[in-house]
């Protein structure tokens, strides 16, 4: 779902009393990683010429600046020294170390590119601190599997910070009531993270929303009706003013250049249109892969939105609570009141319906349109959320499981196997990190694991990991005993 492709770029250091030449060493890595960025979508700027003295790299550091290179991979085609290197830290933000192995172990050395690799790192680290500049290492040819697992975490990392950092989100109508823990400022989170946040009035999109035609309303409202497998709503007009949120929903986003958005479901909308949009977000969803967070949480939209860059799926992660364990087998349940879209249902899909809660035990007539529907087994799905104003990041990764219980009416699965920061974690340990670290009561969900990617995307980003905080019986408060 990127729009915008990682631009990488590639010298190849080495020395003349060295064999890199010979043995096509940095041949052989253009070739590799052409065919790579083949694969994975990213745009190569390779420079195939040796570099063996601080000269040529002055002049190909020069040369290189002018071109917004994302990411540099500096290899040791051959062994070099820290002369070689300096010129080049400074022509992109991220840069790779590479080193490549000896093509025999016995006998006169040919290439020493590993002792290079250390000797580099550590010039970064440590005649370089003061400048602190990030970087990933990485060994042996391009056409290997030690080398191509390691660096298509970073392709796919480096993309989705690319596009993230150059994204909008749209956010209507602000936080629900009572929501003071979803609160944030959208200049702290473009300051830190890059991304810019547009205001909306919602009578900005309600009044969109009524312009529409009606047969360009009818012919979305039956296609919606055509992807659920039952439709159980009593209002006719909540159905056709839920279609008309959806396509305004869309318009604005490509009207605006939104990557996703965040809209407050209650109360203003009802208090201005007499429904609920979770139907319009579910459909956005799966058939636009568009991210849209209810109840005006900013910091959920974000964290949709950066699971949809990760992943290899054209449709869109979701936004779910932690709302019951299973004392029986402490399987969690995760739910919303209907906003999943359906390509995370199982075999019984998806059913429009009248919001379960919203009305209930007043004299207020019940209001549409919601989704209904249990999430299909996973063995692997990604929980995840950028919270604290963009400063931390949650990486969780679990499965999804059959339970006899079917869960509260909603969108809603069972979840078990939690690793969170890729170490296994019990089920009261993660409720207990998550309350003693007072995080916030929304997470987003993809299918597929990410976990790789969401790590480097944090440390790129400089964010805050939540850490695991064991269950115990006493008090635990940050900074004293935690």
């Amino acid at each position: 779902m990127a729009k915008h492709k990682l631009r990488v770029g590639f010298v190849g250091l080495s020395l003349n009393a060295y064999f890199a030449e010979k043995y096509r060493y940095r041949e052989r890595s253009i070739e590799g990683l052409e065919q790579l960025a083949q694969q994975w979508d990213f745009e190569l700027i390779a420079i195939a010429d040796k570099l063996a003295s601080e000269a040529d790299s002055i002049r190909v550091a020069n040369e290189l600046r002018d071109k917004q290179i994302d990411f540099l991979l500096i290899q040791n085609s051959s062994i070099s020294v820290g002369d070689q290197l300096l010129p080049l830290v400074d022509v992109a933000p991220r840069i790779g170390l590479w080193s490549l192995p000896d093509p025999t172990l016995e006998g006169d050395v040919q290439i020493h590119s590993l002792v290079a690799l250390n000797e580099h790192a550590s010039i970064l680290k440590r005649y370089l601190r003061h400048k602190a500049i990030p970087f990933k290492w990485f060994y042996d040819h391009a056409d290997t599997e030690m080398f191509q697992t390691r660096f298509e975490v970073t392709v796919r990392a480096l993309t989705a910070i690319k596009n993230f950092e150059l994204g909008r989100v749209g956010w209507i109508g602000g936080v629900s009531p009572g929501f003071f823990n979803m609160q944030v400022d959208p200049r702290k989170l473009h300051e830190r993270l890059g991304i810019r946040v547009g205001e909306h009035e919602m009578g900005e999109l309600v009044r969109r929303a009524e312009g529409y035609d009606e047969p360009v309303v009818a012919q979305i409202a039956s296609e919606m009706r055509g992807g659920a497998t039952e439709v159980t709503v009593r209002s006719e007009a909540a159905f056709n003013r839920v279609a008309r949120i959806y396509l305004a929903l869309k318009d604005m986003s490509v009207e605006y250049g939104y990557d996703a958005l965040s809209m407050q479901c209650w109360s203003k909308i009802q208090d201005l249109y007499k429904v609920v949009p979770c139907m319009a977000y579910s459909w956005l969803g799966s058939e636009d892969g568009i991210a849209v967070a209810c109840e005006g949480d900013l910091q959920g939209a974000l964290s949709m939105y950066l699971l949809n860059l990760l992943s290899e799926s054209t449709q869109s992660s979701t936004l779910l609570d932690l709302a019951a364990l299973d004392p029986q087998t402490n399987y969690m349940m995760m739910f919303h009141c209907g906003v999943t879209p359906r390509h995370f249902s199982n075999q019984d899909g998806i059913k429009w319906v009248d919001h379960t809660t919203l009305g209930r035990n007043t004299d207020v007539e019940p209001v549409g349109v919601a989704g209904d529907h249990i999430f299909a087994p996973q063995e692997a799905t990604t929980i995840s959320y950028l919270g604290d104003d963009g400063s931390s990041l949650l990486v969780l990764r679990s499965s999804i499981i059959e339970h006899n219980l079917k869960g509260f009416d909603g969108t809603r699965g069972w979840f078990n196997q939690f690793e969170l920061n890729k170490e296994s974690i019990d089920i009261w340990d993660l409720i207990n990190t998550l309350t003693v670290r007072g995080h916030e009561h929304h997470f987003a969900v993809g299918i597929g694991d990410v976990t790789d990617a969401l790590m480097e995307f944090a440390a790129w980003k400089n964010l805050r990991l939540i850490e695991k905080v064991p269950y115990a019986n006493y008090l635990q408060l940050e900074g004293v005993n935690v």
